[in-house]
């Protein structure tokens, strides 16, 4: 055993993407439930600390920046200040090696890839997977070895997020007015964002059909985007973009939501963590890729009939996202909308 009692002081550094540092909680309640006493810190990029925030398997975050020549060294020397005696890398980059080793830290244990072992103390032998996996399944994989368990079953590696007092105070917009649903426009690549004109449609559908109110979120980069549906809808919404509330305030705004309609970013697994419906929109990235177990979701494919022996990423064409129909989100809305409601409504599927 890597890790055992005797581990007093423990490091966690953190993926750099929303989704993935959200996939890593059930790694985290892992973590936790073998070192109760051990002080655990997560160590994240600037700005996203607010998103662990609550969570009892973490004692502190701290930020590092480990890009540039000299960022290894400096994010090193930062971890360093917490006095790790273990750093464990959820990351399998080279650079998250090389901030392990100036940390100092005796043990520094991450999965034997990129050729890094020679900085691990111990380099552990990533699992065996199909074509497919999910990125959660690597994390919860990593802390099962270190701590010589076996892998949890699906139920205990459901993601989760707690929302603080800070999270609900950081919020600008009045959450107690009625219903609403979040529509999550936005993506990091241009080609897995469903189209700005069928949000907005899909916008005046729910607000018609439905009778809730309709709020729209993206991050500081993607407020362009998210004032053009807006000023493309006839009934009203409201742009969270605009309202600056950071990621703890998003947190509290898509707990309390009833719907998440979103493309595959960071939101849709906040909005997992948190416990809220939510339905995603895949077009060329592969949806087995991150799925997540617990959730209640119905999943939209731009090719639902594509080959399981083929990936949705290479086959860019077939899977363009705007071959979803707004009525085919529209369909999936309702239902899980009337399933919160306890009426009837078909099982999320894909």
């Amino acid at each position: 055993m890597i890790l055992d009692r005797r581990t007093s002081r423990l490091c966690v550094v953190m993926p750099t993407w929303v989704g993935d540092i959200v996939m890593a909680t059930p790694a985290l309640r892992l973590l936790r439930s073998h070192l109760p006493e051990a002080t655990i810190t997560a160590a994240v990029r600037p700005g996203l600390a607010p998103l662990l925030d609550g969570l009892d398997d973490l004692d502190e975050c701290v930020d590092i920046r480990p890009g540039g020549s000299l960022g290894p060294i400096r994010a090193g020397r930062r971890i360093a200040r917490t006095r790790p005696e273990a750093i464990v890398l959820l990351p399998n980059s080279m650079r998250s090696a090389l901030v392990a080793r100036f940390s100092g830290a005796r043990i520094r244990a991450g999965f034997r890839r990129q050729g890094r072992r020679l900085l691990l103390s111990h380099a552990i032998t990533p699992p065996e997977h199909g074509q497919v996996h999910t990125t959660l399944e690597d994390y919860v994989a990593l802390a099962a070895a270190l701590v010589d368990q076996p892998v949890p079953g699906p139920e205990a590696c459901r993601p989760r997020l707690v929302v603080t007092e800070a999270d609900r105070r950081a919020v600008s917009v009045d959450l107690d007015a009625g219903d609403f649903v979040v529509l999550v426009p936005g993506a990091n690549r241009v080609d897995k964002r469903w189209p700005a004109e069928h949000f907005a449609r899909l916008a005046d559908i729910l607000a018609h059909d439905h009778g809730v109110r309709v709020f729209i979120t993206g991050a500081p980069a993607e407020q362009a985007l998210v004032r053009e549906i807006a000023e493309a809808t006839s009934c009203p919404v409201t742009d969270l973009a605009a309202a600056g509330m950071g990621l703890g305030g998003l947190k509290a705004v898509l707990a309390a939501a009833s719907l998440v309609i979103s493309n595959d970013t960071g939101p849709r697994h906040i909005a997992a963590a948190v416990g809220t419906p939510i339905v995603s929109l895949f077009g060329p990235t592969d949806h087995r890729w991150t799925v997540l177990p617990g959730v209640v979701e119905h999943r939209l494919l731009a090719e639902p009939f594509l080959p399981e022996s083929m990936l949705a990423d290479r086959c860019t064409r077939v899977c363009h996202i705007d071959r979803i129909t707004v009525g085919d989100v529209h369909a999936a809305a309702a239902a899980l909308l009337a399933a919160s409601d306890g009426q009837p409504a078909a099982a999320p599927c894909d």
